[in-house]
C-alpha cells in the first residue's frame, strides 16, 4: 500500500468517525437544549469562575467560539457575569444554579451514553 492510499484509507476512518461524533456533540443534550460545546463550559464553571481567555486556553478553542457560548449561557440564565471591582473591563463568569441544574442533568446522560459512543467508537477504530 502506497502512502497516497494509507491516507486516503485514513482520511475515510476520520470522516467515519466525524460521522459518529458530530451527532452526539451537535444535538442538544436536553430539553433546554444545551450543546456539548456549552457543558463544556458550565463544567470548567463548575470548578470555579473564570474569564473567556482563561476558559479558551483551557478548552483549547478560539476566543470568539467561547464568547458566542457565553452569550448564549447567559441569555439562558445558565451563567452570570461578574466584572471585578478592581478593574471593569475584566470579566469573569459563574454558573448560576439554573446552570448546576442542567449540568447535572447533561452529565447524568452523558454516563448513561458515553459508553455507547466509545464502543462504536473503538470499532471504527479496530477496523
Amino acid at each position: 500500500m502506497t502512502d497516497v492510499d494509507e491516507m486516503a484509507v485514513d482520511i475515510e476512518r476520520i470522516h467515519q468517525l466525524n460521522s459518529v461524533l458530530r451527532p452526539f456533540i451537535k444535538r442538544p443534550s436536553s430539553g433546554d437544549a444545551v450543546t456539548f460545546e456549552q457543558y463544556r463550559i458550565l463544567h470548567e464553571l463548575m470548578k470555579e469562575k473564570t474569564s473567556t481567555s482563561e476558559l479558551s486556553r483551557r478548552l483549547n478553542v478560539g476566543q470568539s467560539m467561547i464568547s458566542i457560548q457565553i452569550s448564549r449561557l447567559l441569555k439562558n440564565g445558565y451563567i452570570q457575569d461578574e466584572t471585578l471591582p478592581t478593574d471593569r473591563r475584566y470579566h469573569v463568569f459563574q454558573i448560576t444554579e439554573r446552570g448546576e441544574a442542567i449540568h447535572e442533568h447533561v452529565s447524568l446522560v452523558l454516563a448513561h451514553e458515553l459508553p455507547q459512543l466509545m464502543s462504536k467508537l473503538s470499532s471504527y477504530v479496530k477496523s
